[in-house]
């Protein structure tokens, strides 16, 4: 089967709630006093936007084929991402077979490879190969699940991420992850709310309701093997991004 050539790639950047979810008003539960790795400063403790949490934007990437067909995705990286996408990029498609995904790819990895490899430009090179994809779905008239070789069930479970598991559960989600509120610089007295809160979920929702608990990168190897083990009578299904992503031995540790 042969398909029209790739015309054109291009990239622009949403702002708003309804894009980066990090991107909300004041009073909204996910710049509340959330743990981070800028918890550390005092200045910094009390709402993620202070640090700029939301200053990129959600980068939306299309990729248009020569008979007008567009893909479309979305990801993270704002305008950095989108100068990436159509000065660099955009070079591995244009004029190209879009059936060539994973040699597009491999172009995009290794030739910024000397700059990316992660953060922004792999954010980037997500953005395009998601709209890659879903142009070939388009192109092809079935779905990209298919094309990675079908369904292999009939339904999905979701959980949720917020404040109130206990919402979640109500509106049939399988389970709810919570916002860790206490990290390493908040001590005793922080571990303890940390437990406690967890504790008053867990007698919300009952037994078999997944919790999870949402750290974003703020501890340090000794505070999250107490955490873990102080929420244990609590069964928590999993603590995620306990530690810096660039802490190999500590994850290996934990």
């Amino acid at each position: 089967m042969s398909f029209p050539q790739i015309r054109q790639v291009r990239a622009f950047v949403v702002r708003g709630g309804g894009a980066d979810y990090h991107d909300q008003q004041g009073g909204h539960w996910i710049d509340d006093h959330i743990a981070t790795p800028m918890s550390r400063y005092p200045e910094y403790r009390q709402s993620r936007r202070s640090f700029g949490i939301n200053v990129l934007g959600t980068l939306v990437v299309e990729i248009e084929a020569a008979d007008g067909t567009i893909g479309f995705a979305v990801t993270t990286g704002g305008e950095p991402a989108a100068y990436i996408v159509e000065h660099h990029l955009a070079r591995f498609l244009e004029g190209r077979d879009p059936a060539s995904i994973e040699k597009i790819w491999d172009q995009m990895y290794f030739a910024t490879q000397y700059y990316g490899r992660k953060g922004l430009v792999v954010n980037a090179i997500s953005g395009v190969d998601l709209a890659l994809w879903d142009l070939l779905g388009r192109l092809r008239g079935e779905p990209v699940y298919q094309m990675l070789g079908g369904a292999v069930r009939d339904e999905l479970v979701f959980y949720a991420t917020g404040s109130r598991p206990d919402l979640a559960q109500s509106l049939g989600f399988i389970g709810g992850k919570l916002p860790l509120h206490h990290g390493p610089v908040e001590g005793e007295a922080g571990l303890r709310r940390n437990l406690e809160a967890l504790g008053e979920m867990r007698a919300r929702v009952g037994e078999d309701f997944w919790l999870m608990l949402d750290c974003w990168m703020s501890l340090d190897l000794p505070y999250a093997i107490r955490l873990a083990h102080g929420a244990r009578e609590h069964g928590l299904k999993w603590i995620e991004e306990a530690l810096s992503p660039d802490d190999y031995w500590g994850y290996a540790q934990l």
